[in-house]
């Protein structure tokens, strides 16, 4: 708020906020406060709305409303735009409105402008990064400090980069938001959320980490999106083992960075703080800052206009995508037991890069850590049924994919 009133250019009118008697650290004395969004989605004095609520309810009818009355929305509301993206768009163009929502993805990061404007002559092959903080510092303090994950967790929600329920972002449901709009702007067409395949981090352990590390790879939440076959998009969001060389794997802490594949530019990546007040705050401001530019300029609208089409895109099914995989499995210590895993791998063409056993337990449990080759995931949950159905083998612990 002190950003956009210290600028000449704007008149903060109103706010609307969910409760009028919460104190507050900045004079908000000379706006009008309300708790009624929509009475500013129907003033006519108000150009621009302002969205950093989240959710979808009620903020979907809020900005239906305001677009409705031909009203401009900066949001930074990811849900909003990945659940809804296509019908706001739809009904900004058919009202002469524009949606800035650099802020949904990535904080202060200028990827969402990267994409729309900076790489527009380029036809994009993969879009891979680190688009949630939280999950980013969870896995981070399990590497550096030897934690386990619960009490990773707790200091990130201590540190406050965790909400007190942190489902959203430890079971992935934050990255698959994200992913979807990247995709929709990468490659021009809408995902639906709910056929994104999801992954979480909760089954991740100290020692995966470490194992990682050994062989030679970090642990990372990635959201993933890249052509598939025919009009099909391959779009995903789950924790991927990522190459000790590779850019993505020095990130730390709650920063985020997005790897971006171009047809004329090559790879490219940016790096920044993905969450927190003010770079929220710089990515919201500097949309306000946009449009209020634009708005001198007659039917500045159209140029703001996504060429997204409103059909959604098949979403690549994720038994037919292939990659190279780590497996942790938990068997009985007898012989035999390697004989038996590797003729299932064979069976179903899986080969394997590298192999360790970590120790037996006191009760004759075996840890067995592999990690293949790349392999169509079908042919790998096939031989992981074999292992399953074995009389030695006690549970697959964890199976998470390798970024190629």
């Amino acid at each position: 708020v002190n950003l956009l009133r210290d600028n000449p250019q704007f008149a903060v009118r109103s706010i609307a906020v969910r409760n009028l008697n919460k104190p507050r650290e900045i004079d908000l004395s000379s706006v009008e406060l309300t708790d009624d969004p929509f009475k500013l989605a129907d003033d006519p004095n108000i150009e621009v709305i302002v969205e950093v609520v989240g959710g979808v309810d009620p903020m979907y009818a809020v900005v239906k409303r305001a677009l409705t009355n031909g009203k401009h929305i900066v949001t930074a509301n990811k849900e909003l735009i990945a659940k809804h993206g296509p019908e706001l768009f739809a009904l900004a163009n058919q009202h002469n409105a524009t949606i800035f929502f650099e802020a949904a993805v990535g904080g202060g990061i200028p990827l969402i402008s990267t994409l729309q404007r900076g790489l527009q002559a380029n036809r994009i092959a993969r879009v891979a990064g680190i688009i949630n903080g939280t999950t980013n510092y969870i896995l981070t303090k399990m590497e550096q400090e030897k934690k386990p994950f619960a009490e990773a967790l707790a200091e990130a929600q201590t540190a406050g980069f965790a909400e007190s329920d942190p489902t959203n972002d430890i079971e992935g449901f934050d990255v698959v938001y994200k992913i979807a709009i990247l995709s929709s702007l990468a490659f021009q067409a809408p995902v639906e959320v709910g056929q994104i395949y999801r992954q979480g981090i909760t089954a991740i352990s100290d020692l995966d980490i470490q194992l990682a590390n050994e062989f030679g790879y970090r642990i990372k939440m990635i959201g993933l999106a890249q052509p598939g076959t025919g009009d099909q998009l391959d779009v995903r969001a789950h924790p991927m083992l990522v190459p000790l060389h590779h850019p993505l794997a020095g990130v730390e802490g709650v920063n985020n960075a997005i790897f971006i594949n171009g047809s004329a530019v090559g790879e490219i990546m940016l790096f920044g703080p993905g969450a927190g007040r003010y770079p929220t705050a710089s990515a919201v401001v500097g949309d306000v800052m946009t449009l209020s530019n634009a708005l001198k300029h007659p039917d500045f609208a159209r140029y703001f206009q996504l060429p997204i089409r409103s059909q959604a895109a098949p979403v690549y099914p994720i038994a037919e995508t292939t990659n190279g995989y780590y497996i942790r499995l938990e068997t009985h210590d007898s012989p035999g037991v390697i004989g038996h895993l590797g003729q299932a791998f064979g069976q179903h063409g899986v080969s394997l890069h590298s192999f360790t056993q970590k120790g037996v337990t006191a009760d004759g449990t075996a840890t067995i850590v592999l990690v293949t080759h790349s392999v169509r995931e079908q042919q790998l949950q096939d031989a992981l049924r074999d292992i399953t159905a074995q009389a030695t083998t006690k549970q697959i612990a964890v199976v998470l994919r390798v970024l190629n």
